[in-house]
């Protein structure tokens, strides 16, 4: 799908359809979230656009009807004259401090569902310089679809962010689409090879990282390389849970470089090799991956690997 900044009403429709649920990183307001009539808009406002700044960052669209933070519907829209960009603008840079760099407003005209009226979404990246405050005086972070207050020792860990790596991973196979191969007579594919990709969003190098990569226990990890099985235990991450076996490797600057920002490179030399159990029809299973550095918080996040008609793809959660 295409960046949240350049959404049209057409992509606002495909997430309504799709069923896309709220999550630590986007959240659906109903038009009166904005409504002059209500006394605290712009503390809400400002409160909801630092919480995604002080978190993982993530998109508010202004707009659409929800409903147990599934989205129901494009709501009857705003009239461009009465809540505009360049106010939505004005109130974040006003109420929020530090002033938060990057915020992209994106207005949308309903064209299919409500011509000349219009509807925002409003793009947040996860700060480099948080913490941020709402007019309230108040910190607040993302949790549980919601922007609740930051107890203090958070906002002394998100105020050293920029002290700490900003580690992330991604899996990857040979290629965006891997043919799978089944042999007469055995219940596992030939292997597929798999790696993943680590990178630094922040300016501070990690020098000392530890890595686990889960796998589905449905799938055969046939080669693991350098890792070290751990165990077999559940996973769960976001809406997703699964029974995983697990497998770890620490690294330091004595056995690989350092990971600098905006560098990625592969961690698992040699490859992973991974089996697909032989089933009739489309098949998906998790897989998920953790870091954790030396002043960094703890990440934790899932992907999927989809099989359909004989071809592997790995889909990030």
């Amino acid at each position: 799908m295409k960046d949240a900044w350049d959404w049209e009403e057409e992509d606002i429709e495909l997430l309504i359809q799709n069923g896309v649920q709220e999550s630590l990183t986007l959240d659906y307001k109903r038009c009166e979230s904005l409504d002059k009539r209500k006394p605290n808009r712009k503390k809400d406002l400002s409160k909801d656009v630092s919480a995604f700044a002080n978190s993982a960052g993530g998109v508010i669209v202004y707009g659409v009807i929800e409903t147990n933070h599934l989205p129901t519907g494009i709501d009857s829209g705003y009239d461009p004259k009465d809540i505009t960009r360049e106010w939505l603008e004005q109130v974040i840079n006003s109420t929020i401090q530090r002033r938060i760099d990057d915020v992209k407003i994106k207005q949308i005209e309903l064209k299919n569902s409500n011509s000349g009226r219009v509807i925002y979404v409003v793009s947040i990246p996860q700060s480099k310089r948080a913490p941020h405050m709402a007019e309230d005086h108040i910190f607040y972070k993302r949790f549980n679809y919601q922007s609740i207050p930051m107890e203090e020792y958070e906002v002394r860990d998100v105020a050293n962010r920029t002290d700490a790596p900003d580690l992330s991973l991604q899996f990857i196979l040979e290629s965006d689409a891997v043919d799978i191969e089944f042999e007469e007579y055995k219940e596992f594919s030939k292997p597929i090879t798999l790696n993943a990709v680590i990178t630094n969003e922040s300016i501070a190098p990690a020098m000392y990282y530890v890595v686990n990569l889960f796998f589905d226990k449905q799938l055969t990890v046939i080669n693991y390389g350098s890792f070290t099985f751990q165990s077999e235990e559940i996973v769960q991450t976001g809406d997703m849970a699964f029974i995983a076996n697990c497998y770890s490797r620490n690294y330091s600057v004595h056995i690989a470089m350092p990971v600098w920002q905006g560098v990625k490179f592969k961690i698992c030399i040699p490859h992973f090799q991974i089996a697909v159990p032989k089933i009739n029809g489309d098949m998906s299973y998790a897989l998920a991956w953790s870091v954790d550095s030396l002043g960094m918080q703890p990440k934790l996040r899932g992907a999927i690997l989809t099989v359909s008609n004989n071809q592997a793809k790995i889909l990030d959660v």
